[in-house]
């Protein structure tokens, strides 16, 4: 299956904090750890681009509940990683890695797995005491671990390298041994430095005072536990100290546009950028392209033995993000749960957001961007123009959004390559003048026109005859602000309610929710019937891990939501009984 190796990458991203989360003990008051300057923070600078950490264990209630899910998933990956360094196919070798290699590294991912536990990696010194951040020290990526036992992890590495075959270099800085590994270019380095582990990616050759200040030898001169920048983030949009984090865009894009220092000097030199070519015009315009979404913030919202909350923020300028607050529209039943296998559903004022790009174009005429580097963006809005000029029917202007849930799937046999012989699902279409939308209908189907359907919300049969063999009962309804229409055996009984709830307020720009057990079991299957260039044993681990995502969440479910701070997406994973 073409998309395996991504999508597992996806769900390894999403269910990572769960699995180190789950390596936690009971419950403890860390909120003041974002402030703390005695915890892993006081070495991330105030002025990082980016950080994200672990601050706080979960409940022993939540990590009994994951316990043998997080076993079986550890496994699960694993088989993975050796199925994939395992892969050949028609008996040739599809990833360029010798025998002997592929043994050693098949014996490191064996003895990696064998550390995980639901008592975090205690092999390694890493117990459910044990914090972690992300940072950057400018855009350097650096890793800290609290570590609970040096001598321990000390031990752990040197049964890796010997699983391995092979050692790391070794090296010294101020007292300090360091490991690395890398080539001419880069290298990574590996350090246990104040009961910490430091694990940072750098350019091979860097100025000694450089490094210190990567492996945090050399203390910023304002953390941000100093700042309190996380409590702050934290505070603002509910965050718990579970995992939480930002991306300063404006830094990051800083760093291409100002004369480069420290750290940034000498990675923007490794990638042979040089900021000398632009233009005062050109800085000062990409600047203030990043400042309309200065920040990204993700965090945990709720953590509970039923189920974890999570939300996203892409903020805003303040004049954006209020324009935006009105481009969605009312649709019954959207963001609310109506169950099924799968959800999904839109809003728009079509009205609104004719007027919120024209007033786009107005901003950008006013004030044209000057800088070579946007002339497509400043050619873009005579297109914008042409486009708001073509004329469009009035049903378009009257359309609000819609939500389709599809409740069953029946008779689909992948083994045998047979399709659904079934499909329940409804439809709703969200709109100002059902009626001229019902006439729209009728224009192109006779079967619609002869409906007589009224604005009750009552359900009546719709004959298609050229889908009779695929569609066995349709039915459609029609409230004063929406049609719905229903296919399979008994789905008029949802038809009536399903017009009839209320419309979230303020509405979401998009929902979706999806029976996660159902889902995952479907994925799996569709990965072991579907021809593919993985090799069986790649496909039967992926099977396997969808079966066991499919035992420990029983439904996802998220939002896109405008609000006043900019672009919100909550979502809720819930967990299996």
């Amino acid at each position: 299956m073409q998309l395996a190796r991504p999508s597992n990458l996806l769900r390894l991203m999403y269910l990572l904090p769960v699995l180190l989360l789950a390596c936690s003990d009971s419950p403890g008051d860390r909120a003041g750890g974002m402030t703390s300057e005695e915890g892993v923070l006081r070495y991330v600078p105030a002025d990082t681009p980016y950080v994200f950490a672990a601050l706080e264990p979960l409940p022993g209630t939540v990590r009994s509940k994951l316990t043998p899910h997080v076993q079986a998933l550890v496994r699960s990956y694993a088989e993975m990683l050796q199925a994939v360094v395992a892969q050949r196919a028609d008996g040739v070798d599809q990833s360029g890695i010798d025998d002997e290699t592929r043994q050693r590294i098949d014996a490191v991912i064996q003895e990696l797995a064998g550390m995980i536990t639901v008592d975090g990696i205690p092999e390694a010194g890493i117990d459910p005491e044990s914090t972690a951040v992300v940072y950057g020290v400018g855009l350097l990526p650096v890793i800290r671990v609290a570590l609970s036992d040096t001598e321990r992890f000390e031990a752990a590495v040197s049964k890796l390298e010997s699983r391995a075959g092979a050692k790391m270099e070794t090296a010294t800085i101020d007292g300090h041994a360091y490991r690395h590994a890398g080539n001419d270019e880069a290298r990574v380095i590996v350090a246990v430095i104040d009961d910490q582990l430091v694990i940072v990616g750098v350019p091979a050759e860097l100025p000694e005072a450089v490094l210190k200040a990567a492996l945090g030898l050399t203390l910023p001169r304002e953390s941000i536990a100093q700042s309190g920048a996380l409590a702050s983030v934290a505070d603002k949009y509910g965050l718990t100290a579970h995992a939480l984090g930002f991306i300063d865009v404006e830094r990051v894009a800083a760093t291409f546009i100002d004369d480069p220092a420290g750290v940034n000097a000498e990675l923007l030199a490794l990638m042979e950028y040089d900021a000398g070519g632009l233009s005062d015009v050109c800085k000062a315009e990409i600047r203030s392209i990043a400042a309309i979404a200065p920040r990204v913030v993700t965090g945990y919202t709720d953590i509970t033995p039923q189920h974890f909350k999570t939300t996203t923020v892409v903020e805003l300028r303040s004049d954006i993000a209020t324009g935006m607050q009105a481009l969605t529209a009312a649709v019954p039943g959207l963001g609310t749960g109506q169950g099924g296998l799968i959800s999904l559903g839109m809003s728009l004022n079509m009205l609104a957001a004719r007027e919120f790009y024209a007033a786009r174009l107005d901003a950008i005429e006013a004030d044209p961007y000057e800088c070579e580097m946007l002339d497509d963006v400043q050619a873009a809005v005579a297109q914008g123009r042409a486009l708001l000029a073509q004329p469009l029917p009035p049903a378009v202007y009257a359309f609000r959004g819609f939500l389709a849930v599809v409740d069953d799937i029946k008779g689909m046999d992948l083994q045998n390559q047979q399709p659904p012989t079934d499909i329940d699902m409804r439809v709703l279409v969200a709109t100002d003048n059902p009626e001229a939308l019902l006439a729209t209908g009728a224009m192109f189907s006779p079967e619609i026109a002869a409906l007589n359907l009224r604005p009750d919300s009552k359900p009546v049969k719709l004959a298609v005859p050229a889908m009779a063999a695929m569609i066995k009962a349709a039915w459609v309804a029609m409230s004063e602000d929406a049609i719905a229409l229903s296919v399979g055996a008994g789905s008029e009984n949802g038809l009536e309610a399903m017009l009839g709830v209320a419309s979230r307020q303020p509405p979401p720009f998009m929902s979706m929710s999806l029976d996660a057990a159902r889902y995952y079991t479907l994925v799996g299957d569709i990965a072991m019937h579907t021809d593919s260039d993985e090799a069986p044993e790649v496909t039967r681990a992926n099977a396997e891990i969808m079966k066991n995502l499919g035992q420990l969440i029983d439904r996802i479910s998220f939002d896109v939501e405008f609000t006043e701070h900019g672009i919100q997406m909550p979502s809720t994973m819930t967990l299996t009984d």
